[in-house]
């Protein structure tokens, strides 16, 4: 079964964006000159993220054509049909995520927003994180992890990295044994 990550970045304070949706803190962020995601992207086929971290990651990167050679799925409540290498999709997430799952493939890299970060988390369906953290605060915007009713899941840290500005965490889901105990 393909796994699901999570690899993106946010503010101090937690939040993807600003409450409009503007990245530049995020791309005004120094990185490490050597930092490459080519290792992670190789390890993953399937992109999903939400109509506005698509339009936001076209309009900042300059480029029509993002994350090239991957499918994407782009949820959208307002747009359909075909984009490029990929097609926009109205409908919950869970199920979503669970027939590409059921399907044959490499790692899904879920993008954003947080909004569908949380639904999926909220249904252990999402296995790692790769969480980098810029030392912006934005005091508000859009969060990572949206509130909802208390939910507890417990991950284990794998890494701790430096990229320039950012910080990077890496997170394991810590998988719970049908009986309950975290195993």
């Amino acid at each position: 079964m393909r796994q699901v990550f999570f690899y993106g970045a946010i503010s101090l304070d937690g939040f993807l964006s600003t409450a409009t949706d503007d990245l530049q803190w995020l791309f005004d962020t120094s990185l490490d000159k050597e930092f490459d995601i080519s290792a992670f992207e190789d390890r993953i086929d399937t992109v999903v993220m939400g109509n506005t971290t698509y339009r936001e990651t076209q309009r900042l990167s300059g480029a029509e054509r993002i994350f090239p050679n991957k499918e994407k799925i782009v949820f959208s409540r307002s747009e359909k049909g075909n984009i490029i290498e990929g097609n926009y999709v109205l409908g919950d997430p869970v199920a979503v995520i669970n027939r590409l799952k059921a399907e044959a493939g490499q790692a899904i890299w879920v993008v954003g927003g947080g909004e569908i970060v949380t639904t999926l988390l909220k249904h252990d369906l999402i296995d790692e994180l790769w969480i980098q953290i810029a030392p912006v605060v934005l005091g508000t915007g859009k969060r990572l992890f949206e509130e909802t009713e208390p939910v507890l899941k417990r991950f284990e840290l794998v890494a701790v990295d430096k990229i320039g500005q950012l910080s990077e965490i890496h997170l394991k889901r810590i998988q719970k044994s049908p009986t309950g105990p975290v195993i």
